[in-house]
C-alpha cells in the first residue's frame, strides 16, 4: 500500500488513554495590550498638510479591525473619501516576543508598504522612522509613526520627509 505524502498532514486522532496535551505558555501582556488597543470601529478626523496644498486637506477615515490570529493580531482594513479620491489600505498590527516590539504592517492603495518597528512607551506607540517608497515610482520617503491610545480613543500622527526635503503630516484623532 502506497501512502501519500498528504495522508501524512492528517493529524492523529487522541485516544481515551493518551495524556492531555501540555497547555501553552500565556502570551506576555503586550499581546493582550497590542491587540486590546488596536481593535475595533474606528473613526477619525484626519488633517493632510503637504507641499503644494494651499490649505490642509479634512477628511474622515474608518479604520474596521479585528483580532485575527488566535486573538494574536488585529487586522484593520481603512478606508476614506479624500479631496483627492478614495484612501483603501489594509494594517496588521502584533506584538512580537521575541523582539519585544509591535509590528505595525500596512499597505495603501498609494503604493506605500509600511513595516514599522514599535515599542510601547506606557499608552505611546513610538515606531522607529522607517525609510521606504512612496507613489508608484517608490520615491524615497522616511517616515516617523507615533499614535497615542487613551480608552476608546486614540490619536496618531505619521510625518513623512522626502529625499527633497519636504514634509508631509499625516494627523488623526479618532474614537471607537
Amino acid at each position: 500500500m502506497r501512502i501519500t505524502p498528504l495522508l501524512l498532514l492528517v493529524p492523529a486522532v487522541a485516544h481515551a488513554g493518551d495524556p492531555k496535551p501540555e497547555k501553552a505558555p500565556a502570551a506576555p501582556a503586550e499581546v493582550k495590550a497590542t491587540v486590546d488597543a488596536f481593535k475595533g470601529n474606528w473613526t477619525f478626523d484626519s488633517t493632510v498638510t503637504a507641499p503644494g496644498l494651499a490649505k490642509p486637506m479634512t477628511f474622515k477615515i474608518t479604520f474596521n479591525c479585528k483580532a485575527v490570529a488566535g486573538g494574536t493580531a488585529v487586522s484593520c482594513d481603512a478606508k476614506a473619501k479624500g479631496p483627492t479620491g478614495p484612501f483603501d489600505a489594509m494594517f496588521v498590527s502584533a506584538y512580537d516576543p521575541y523582539s519585544k516590539a509591535v509590528h505595525f504592517v500596512g499597505f495603501t492603495n498609494n503604493y506605500e508598504v509600511h513595516d514599522h518597528t514599535c515599542q510601547w512607551k506606557g499608552a505611546d506607540l513610538e515606531c522607529a522612522p522607517l525609510k521606504s517608497g512612496s507613489g508608484p515610482a517608490g520615491a524615497e520617503v522616511t517616515e516617523e509613526v507615533k499614535i497615542h491610545f487613551d480608552k476608546n480613543a486614540c490619536t496618531f500622527t505619521s510625518t513623512t520627509h522626502a529625499k527633497d526635503g519636504s514634509t508631509t503630516v499625516f494627523e488623526g484623532k479618532g474614537k471607537k
